[in-house]
C-alpha cells in the first residue's frame, strides 16, 4: 500500500495515529447526517481497528487511506476503496473484472473547496494506475446532491437500468478505460508499520 500526492493533498495508509479523527468523523451527527446514524465511540474505535487490520492484511479487501492538507498538514478526511460484495445492483460486463467500491469523507469544514473532486479522482488514478483496478463504483443517497454532483463532474457514468429500486442509494460507475486526467504528482512505498492496537 503506497502514499500519494496532488497538488493540495496528501494521502496516506490510515495509521494508528488517525484514531481520534477517524472515530470524530463515525460519531459526528453533521457528518454522518447523510450516511446513516452516528456510530457510538466503541462502534466508531471498532471500525477504526478493522480498518488497520485491513490495510495490513495481504487479502485485499478494504483499503483506507487519510486525506490531509499538504500545506497545513491538516487531516481532512479518509477515503477508501473496497472489493467486498455488495448486495445492490452493479453495471454487467461480459467477463470477471478487478472493480471496487470507492467512498470518502471529508471534514465539514473543507467541503465546497475542490477538495473533493482532488482526492477522489486521485484515488481513481491511483486505483487504475497502481492496483490494475478496470472499474470503479460508487453508491451515494439519493438526497445527496453534493455527493451526485462531485462524481458526475469526475464523469461517472449512471445507468437507470443499475438502480436498485426501494434501495435509497444511487449507483454509478467509471471504467479503467475512460481515464485520461492527471492528479497525482508523488507516488511512495510506505514501509513503516501502520498496526497498533494498543
Amino acid at each position: 500500500m503506497q502514499a500519494f500526492e496532488t497538488e493540495r493533498l496528501i494521502m496516506r495508509p490510515l495509521s494508528s495515529n488517525d484514531e481520534d479523527f477517524y472515530i470524530y468523523q463515525y460519531t459526528d451527527e453533521q457528518m454522518m447526517s447523510l450516511v446513516g446514524a452516528p456510530l457510538t465511540y466503541e462502534q466508531a474505535r471498532a471500525a477504526f481497528l478493522r480498518a488497520l487490520k485491513a490495510n495490513n492484511s495481504h487479502k485485499m479487501t478494504v483499503l483506507t487511506w487519510s486525506i490531509f492538507d499538504r500545506f497545513t498538514t491538516e487531516i481532512i478526511g479518509t477515503q477508501a476503496l473496497s472489493w467486498l460484495k455488495t448486495k445492490l445492483a452493479v453495471k454487467a460486463t461480459d467477463k470477471p473484472i478487478n472493480q471496487a467500491e470507492i467512498g470518502m469523507m471529508l471534514a465539514t469544514h473543507i467541503q465546497g473547496k475542490g477538495y473533493g473532486k482532488e482526492a477522489l479522482s486521485a484515488l481513481m488514478e491511483y486505483g487504475f494506475k497502481y492496483l490494475s483496478i478496470d472499474r470503479i463504483n460508487t453508491f451515494h443517497a439519493n438526497n445527496h446532491s453534493g455527493s451526485d454532483g462531485l462524481v458526475k463532474s469526475i464523469g461517472f457514468t449512471f445507468d437507470e437500468e443499475c438502480q436498485t429500486a426501494n434501495s435509497g442509494s444511487r449507483y454509478l460507475y467509471f471504467d479503467n478505460n475512460k481515464w485520461d486526467k492527471k492528479y497525482l504528482v508523488k507516488v511512495e512505498q510506505i514501509t513503516e508499520p501502520q498496526l497498533s492496537c494498543t
